[in-house]
């Protein structure tokens, strides 16, 4: 988690240590939140942070994205992508059922949020001030795709922009599907702002230091920050055609909404240390950060597998994940 640091000084905050007792159930099958165990547990108080989380799809909805997942993308097997911080890649395995994995499917330098459409994998690099782009094959790799962001921790895309959550200014970026137009200001008056993600009406982001989910509409305006509350530490947000969704590195949990905000469930789903979250049409996906695993789980909640993807070293810890189109 070196790669947050710095952003964790300028939150006053700090950063979980490295557990040594990672013991954990490879598969939860069947429960929709997993049994609380504070004796075993490492918890960061204060403010720790960044996903993507990003991350995120829409299951029958309008062609937009949530954070992640597009809609109507090519043909071809399901992906899933996450970011391997202190590493500096994007990784990536197959999404029925989690083989394939490649931990540096593409190299970059300090990778905090991931997004995906139907042609391209953008990632934001909190060591270079920009956000990336390349081919879904990992070809074409543009590391400066747009340049002169603060502290991106979170990306999102839709048919006709690329979004991200500014954590240092409390601000949700936006740009043209090309790179150009680029405005760092679009929404404002977040509280650091982590995971953002988007539907066909409107663009949803989490508000780190104050527990909420906030909502705008899909030009900005209409901004409310307070859309759902009652998380602890949002991190990711995701959305599909039903709910939104975000995970809780402190709650250690994947909370879920009614897309109207009603509903809220903070402990929807049991996942310790879950910063990113992304969803496509049958699955939720979130990634942990001490466990250093992917974990996936049925739309309703059950058959929970905490590990349904793992990393091989220290350094691949995720904290971002998305889907590029929608799994079976």
């Amino acid at each position: 988690m070196r790669f947050i640091r710095p952003l964790l000084a300028a939150a006053g905050g700090r950063a979980h240590q490295a557990r040594q007792d990672l013991k954990k159930p490879a598969d939860d099958s069947g429960r929709a939140s997993s049994p609380r165990h504070p004796a075993v547990r490492w918890r960061a108080r204060a403010a720790v942070a960044v996903t993507a989380i990003a991350v995120p799809l829409l299951a029958g909805a309008a062609p937009a994205l949530a954070a992640g997942g597009p809609v109507g993308a090519a043909a071809g097997p399901a992906h899933v992508y996450w970011t391997n911080g202190s590493a500096g890649t994007i990784g990536r395995a197959t999404a029925d059922d989690g083989t394939k994995v490649n931990q540096s499917f593409i190299g970059a330098s300090r990778t905090a949020g991931v997004a995906v459409d139907a042609a391209h994998v953008y990632w934001s690099d909190l060591a270079t001030g920009t956000i990336g782009r390349a081919n879904l094959d990992g070809t074409g790799i543009d590391q400066n795709f747009i340049t002169g962001v603060s502290g991106a921790t979170g990306l999102a895309v839709d048919t006709a922009h690329v979004y991200w959550a500014n954590f240092t200014t409390g601000t949700i970026g936006r740009a043209d599907l090309d790179g150009t137009g680029a405005d760092q200001n679009f929404i404002t008056g977040a509280a650091r702002p982590t995971g953002v993600a988007v539907d066909a009406a409107h663009v949803y982001w989490a508000n780190f230091a104050t527990g909420t989910i906030g909502r705008a509409d899909l030009d900005g305006t209409g901004a409310d920050q307070n859309f759902i509350t009652g998380a602890a530490r949002p991190s990711g947000v995701a959305v599909n055609a039903a709910h939104v969704y975000w995970s809780d590195s402190r709650a250690d949990a994947i909370g879920r909404a009614n897309l109207d905000g009603t509903g809220v469930n903070p402990s929807f789903i049991g996942a310790e240390d879950a910063w990113g979250v992304a969803v496509d049409g049958a699955h939720l996906y979130w990634a942990s950060n001490l466990p250093r695993t992917i974990g996936r789980a049925k739309l309703d909640g059950t058959n929970v597998n905490q590990s349904f993807i793992t990393g091989t070293t220290f350094a691949f810890i995720s904290t971002a994940v998305a889907v590029d189109h929608t799994a079976s």
